[in-house]
C-alpha cells in the first residue's frame, strides 16, 4: 500500500481493534464457562461518564492506571468500542486492584460533573459465575460503539464513480507534499538503534481529504483496495525520479501484488540504482497474497531474482502459527505488540525471531518482550535512532 497510514493502518483502525477486543472478551467468558476456568475480570465502564470526561486522554489516563493489574497471572486488556476498558486475569490480586480503582476514581476527584454511582462506574465480576453480566456489558458496548461511529462517521461512502473521478485527479496530482516516511530500527549489540529502513508511503487520508472531501474511503473495501493499487503507481512514479533515489538509502515500500506486476513497477526497478539492490524491502498483507496464489508466487519470484527483500504484514499477530514467513517464501514478517503477543508459542517465536519487525513497540514492556526473542527490527515511539532503549539492559 502507498497509503500514509501503512498498511497496517487498515487492520489497526480504533474501531475495528475494539471490536476485535470485544469478540476476544466474549470468547473468554465462553471458555470459562464451558470448561469451569475461574477469572476475575473488572470493567471500567467510561461509558458511564459525561462526554466531556471520556475524551481520548481520559482513555489513554484509564487505561494507563490499570497497567498494574497486567502483571497479574494471565492477565489481558480489552479496549472496547464504547471506551469501557476490561481487564482480565487469574487469581485474587486484591491490593493492585485496590490500587487501579483509586487511580481510576482519582482522576475525576476535582470534577464538577455528575459521576456515576461507584458500582455501576467500576465493574468486579467473576467468572463463570458473571458470563452473562458480562456479555450484557459487551453487547451494550458494540450497541454504544455502534451508533458513536454513525454520529462520527457522516461521510458519503466511496462508488465506482467517485473512485473513477478520484483516480483521474490522482493522474496529474502533485503527490510528492503528501510523502511521508517512517523509520523501522534495528537494535546494535550495544543496545542502540539504528535505521535500518525508511518505509516510504503516501497519506491516504490526506490525499482523499482534499481530492474526494466528504467520502468514507473505508467503508467499501474492494473499491479501496483498488484506490491503493493507484495510490501505489504514482508512488512507484514518485520514486522512480532521479531526485528520489540518487541520494536515497534502504527503504520500504507496502505494495498490492497486482502493483509488483504492472508497468510502473518495472520502471521503478529500472530507475533503482545499484547500490539499492538488496536493499529495498517490498510489504504484502494475507489478503492481498491468498486471493489470487498464482499471481502472488509470480510476483515473489519475480521480486526475488531482481534482488528484493518481501515482508508479509499480518493484522494480528495470532496469524503467525498460520502465516509463518517461511512457508511462503518471504523474508519478514511484521507484527504489531500486544499482550497477545505474549500468548503466542515461545518456539514459534524463537525461530522466527531474526525475522520479526515488532511495530508499536512503544514501550518499555514491548522492547522487553522482543529482546527475550532476540528481536532486533522495530518500529515504535520508544525507537529512537541513535539512542539506547529506556529500561533495557545491554548484555
Amino acid at each position: 500500500m502507498s497509503a500514509g497510514v501503512p498498511r497496517t493502518g487498515r487492520h489497526t483502525d480504533a474501531d475495528t481493534a475494539a471490536r476485535h477486543d470485544a469478540n476476544r472478551l466474549a470468547a473468554l467468558a465462553r471458555d470459562c464457562e464451558a470448561a469451569g476456568i475461574r477469572r476475575r475480570c473488572v470493567v471500567v465502564r467510561l461509558s458511564c461518564l459525561p462526554p466531556e470526561l471520556r475524551k481520548p486522554h481520559h482513555v489513554r489516563l484509564a487505561r494507563d492506571a490499570l497497567d498494574p493489574l497486567l502483571s497479574a497471572d494471565r492477565a489481558l486488556r480489552f479496549m472496547l468500542p464504547n471506551h469501557d476498558i476490561a481487564v482480565a486475569w487469574r487469581g485474587a490480586f486484591d491490593t493492585l486492584l485496590t490500587a487501579s480503582r483509586d487511580a481510576v476514581t482519582g482522576m475525576f476527584d476535582d470534577v464538577d460533573a455528575a459521576m456515576p454511582a461507584p458500582d455501576l462506574f467500576w465493574r468486579v465480576l467473576e467468572l463463570p459465575d458473571d458470563a452473562d453480566v458480562l456479555r450484557a456489558l459487551i453487547a451494550e458496548s458494540l450497541a454504544d460503539g455502534g451508533r458513536a461511529a454513525a454520529v462520527a462517521s457522516p461521510a458519503m461512502p466511496l462508488d465506482a464513480a467517485a473512485v473513477a473521478a478520484l483516480e483521474a485527479a490522482l493522474s496529474h496530482a502533485d503527490v510528492a507534499r503528501f510523502a511521508r516516511r517512517r523509520a523501522i530500527c534495528r537494535r546494535g549489540p550495544d543496545g542502540r538503534f539504528h535505521t535500518a529502513w525508511e518505509l516510504r508511503t503516501l497519506s491516504v487520508e490526506e490525499l482523499c481529504a482534499e481530492l474526494a472531501p466528504g467520502r468514507g474511503t473505508r467503508a467499501e473495501p474492494w473499491l479501496f483496495r483498488r484506490l491503493l493499487r493507484t495510490l501505489d503507481r504514482r508512488l512507484l512514479v514518485l520514486l522512480a525520479s532521479a531526485n528520489e533515489l540518487r541520494a536515497a538509502g534502504p527503504f520500504g515500500l507496502d505494495l498490492n501484488v497486482a502493483s509488483i506486476l504492472a508497468p510502473d513497477f518495472l520502471r521503478f526497478d529500472a530507475a533503482l540504482p545499484l547500490s539499492l539492490r538488496g536493499r529495498v524491502t517490498l510489504g504484502l498483507e494475507p489478503a492481498d497474497i491468498l486471493d489470487d496464489l498464482p499471481s502472488f508466487r509470480f510476483a515473489r519470484d519475480f521480486a526475488r531474482v531482481r534482488g528484493y527483500r518481501l515482508l508479509l504484514r499480518l493484522p494480528d499477530c495470532s496469524l503467525l502459527p498460520a502465516l509463518p514467513p517461511v512457508r511462503l517464501g518471504l523474508d519478514l514478517v511484521e507484527i504489531a505488540w500486544s499482550r497477545a503477543a505474549t500468548t503466542l508459542p515461545i518456539d514459534l517465536i524463537e525461530q522466527e525471531g531474526g525475522r520479526i519487525v515488532l511495530t508499536g513497540a512503544d514501550t518499555v514492556d514491548a522492547l522487553a518482550w522482543a529482546r527475550a526473542f532476540d528481536i532486533t527490527l522495530f518500529q515504535g515511539r520508544a525507537v529512537v535512532p541513535g539512542r539506547r532503549a529506556a529500561g533495557i539492559e545491554v548484555a
